[in-house]
């Protein structure tokens, strides 16, 4: 296997020809391969809160995780894999709310599943090492493409042709449960106007809990031609991911028993894949607008098997997803204007067999989803001040149409939202700035939403479920109040938030048969806080960053629909009051660095009802890092919980017994990266 690598490996290092780039060249080509992700991703003037991570931030604690375990120790979010570590069904949450209300991009382009508004990283294996940045924003934030930023955004920015020199690069990963990986990736550089990058990945985990593995493997490439006022970009992923399924929890007494504990049968698994291929075209208008246009194809599909007693059931998942958008920007000394336009359509297919006949079909359904939506938004500097206006108007269109013969017609939905926002940043001083912003969202629910978690509704469902305005969209207004103080050797950032929402769609501590969670609407409910974030760097080869958010969080009036009891002021589930995270790190001799970092999560609730006895307890992990260069050669040691503490980052409750996911123990991955 490994000479079939290092083939490759050469290969690869001898298609990157030194590359022929002018300074003048590189700038140019820059700003059109990088415009739509200045028109979408909120920018340094921008009166957000935000937390940008560069590539070498990335690498530092990287060894093919998933993306959300990647961003662990960013402020103000948690994440959890259902494996316990490395991959699986893995998932963040920000400010204590889930992903499916966050705005997923990798180059402007949207990857929120446009049904269950989530994006399944562990379709997407080694995402992370093609990524060149990532923007974590938080609140209503700027205006996107794709679903609105409800809760916040995680904007991507794979690695950019124009500027990303001629490089061969092999990652070899090996560490606890089971885990390797193989990375091979190489760029051409830029030459005679032409660039192109490509990665292919494989990773085999078997994951910290009982049968949770997962073997994977995933590709991305792009490729583009950079003229003096025009660029034409290709970019396109795949991957693929068979895992053991552990999307249910196991309950206390089964962890004190075995702390790795897996419900699932091994029967239960799943093999899914997802592909998305996109052609960009940008264009300089003179010396201040730049117009950039793209068309995308998103496609995904796949089954799980899943013990239904005393049956295997066969669900399986196909869509199609294609999608244009175009954004226009255009700046002059003190006033900057992003204006863009999104359309879509959808349809996915569910379908359901029991084995071990996989001929007939017990259902058929498929939902579709079209969207169109526009933006414009704009800077106005005057003096000391930076004034911020954005209008998103987004329209979503559902229809069902439910297996032949089910006798229930095709429901469809159709939702408008005008989504405004407003900010100002004050430059007080060089050092300091200020910023203030007020934001209004609007979002539909997800099609598990409107099905209470089911994955088909026919004749009998249909009287619970019908008609589909039982779950309502969902409103939030977000202020956002801020202070950034840069200095040489040391930063200090400040944000005060208040999102007030209206018939927020809550989780309420169930989790239907396919493993969602479920939700209902909750009329009043409110997440008010502090978000912290600091760096110093007292000498040149020491330095300290630390985060933290205060988070009050509270529902007006909830009502339990299996009992029928109302509860009134409670704390949402699964949004902890406290978050803290801080890290050391030690540039030590010739490009050797160590790091050793901390992260403390405050208790969360498992249910709405404000149950203390119902909770994951609070918990501190400790993690190190090292990296030692040696030649064409760099040494990467991660060490992660290493005091082996007992952690549960999520879990769910029946009422009376608490199902949680395990945090795995003390775990170690070694990387070798090796650059031609």
């Amino acid at each position: 296997m490994f000479v079939r690598i290092i083939r490759v490996i050469l290969l690869v290092a001898a298609l990157c020809a030194p590359p022929i780039i002018s300074l003048h060249a590189q700038a140019k080509s820059d700003t059109l391969e990088a415009v739509v992700v200045r028109a979408t991703r909120a920018g340094a003037a921008t009166a957000t809160s935000r937390t940008t991570l560069d590539r070498a931030t990335i690498e530092r604690s990287y060894a093919g995780q998933d993306a959300p375990l990647a961003l662990l120790g960013v402020t103000g979010v948690t994440a959890a894999s259902d494996a316990g570590a490395f991959s699986g069904y893995s998932a963040l949450r920000l400010r204590g709310i889930d992903q499916t209300r966050l705005a997923i991009s990798v180059d402007g382009i949207p990857l929120n599943d446009p049904e269950d508004q989530v994006l399944y990283f562990s379709n997407v294996p080694d995402f992370m090492n093609s990524m060149q940045s990532v923007t974590v924003q938080r609140g209503a934030g700027v205006s996107a493409f794709g679903t609105a930023p409800f809760a916040g955004s995680l904007s991507f920015e794979s690695l950019p042709l124009a500027t990303t020199p001629r490089f061969a690069e092999a990652q070899l990963t090996a560490g606890s449960w089971g885990t390797q990986r193989v990375s091979l990736e190489g760029a051409t550089g830029l030459s005679r106007g032409v660039a192109a990058y490509a990665r292919l990945s494989g990773h085999e985990t078997d994951g910290y809990r009982r049968h949770s593995g997962n073997r994977a493997n995933s590709a991305f490439a792009s490729a583009g031609w950079f003229g003096a006022r025009d660029a034409i970009k290709v970019t396109g992923f795949a991957g693929r991911s068979r895992m053991q399924l552990a999307y249910y929890a196991p309950s206390e007494a089964d962890l004190a028993i075995d702390p790795r504990a897996n419900p699932m049968s091994e029967l239960e698994r799943d093999d899914f894949h997802q592909e998305m291929a996109s052609l960009q075209w940008s264009h300089a208008i003179g010396a201040h607008a730049t117009v950039m246009t793209t068309v995308y194809r998103n496609g995904a599909g796949g089954a799980y098997d899943l013990v239904v007693a005393p049956d295997l059931w066969n669900f399986n998942l196909d869509h199609r997803w294609i999608g244009l958008l175009s954004a226009l920007t255009w700046s002059r000394p003190g006033l900057e204007v992003a204006t863009g336009a999104h359309l879509s359509r959808y349809s996915r297919d569910h379908y359901l067999k029991i084995r071990p006949d996989l001929e007939s079909r017990a259902y058929d359904n498929t939902g579709f989803k079209q969207e169109q939506s526009a933006f414009a938004k704009a800077t106005l500097t005057r003096g000391a001040l930076d004034w911020h206006g954005d209008l998103q108007l987004r329209r979503a269109a559902f229809r069902y149409r439910p297996t032949a013969g089910t006798g229930i017609g095709e429901p469809a939905l159709d939702w408008v939202f005008v989504n405004p926002r407003l900010g100002v940043t004050w430059r007080a001083r060089p050092s300091v700035t200020v910023h203030l912003s007020l934001g209004q969202v609007g979002r539909e629910p997800t099609r598990s939403d409107l099905f209470a978690g089911a994955d088909d509704v026919d004749a009998a469902t249909a009287t619970d479920l019908l008609p589909l305005t039982q779950v309502r969209p969902e409103r939030l207004t977000d202020l956002e109040l801020g202070v950034r103080l840069d200095r040489t050797s040391y930063r200090l950032s400040l944000n005060a938030f208040a999102m007030r929402f209206r018939d927020e769609i809550a989780p309420i501590g169930e989790i239907a048969m396919t493993g969602t969670p479920v939700r209902r609407n909750v009329d009043r409910s409110a997440r008010v806080g502090v978000e912290v974030e600091g760096a110093w760097r007292p000498t040149v080869s020491l330095s300290f960053t630390a985060n933290a958010m205060w988070m009050r969080a509270r529902i007006a009036e909830y009502t339990d629909e299996a009992s029928r009891l109302t509860y009134r002021d409670v704390p949402p589930l699964l949004s902890p009051s406290v978050l803290l995270n801080a890290q050391v790190t030690w540039r030590a001799w010739r490009g050797a660095e160590l790091a050793l970092s901390a992260r403390s999560v405050g208790r969360t609730y498992l249910a709405n009802d404000g149950n203390a006895a119902m909770v994951t307890p609070a918990f501190t992990l400790v993690d190190a890092g090292a990296s030692f260069p040696v030649g064409l050669i760099v040494l990467r040691l991660q060490g992660q919980n290493l005091l082996g503490a007992t952690a549960y980052t999520n879990g769910y409750t029946d009422g009376s017994t608490r199902y949680l996911f395990p945090v795995a123990t003390r775990t170690l991955f070694a990387t070798v990266v090796i650059t031609f």
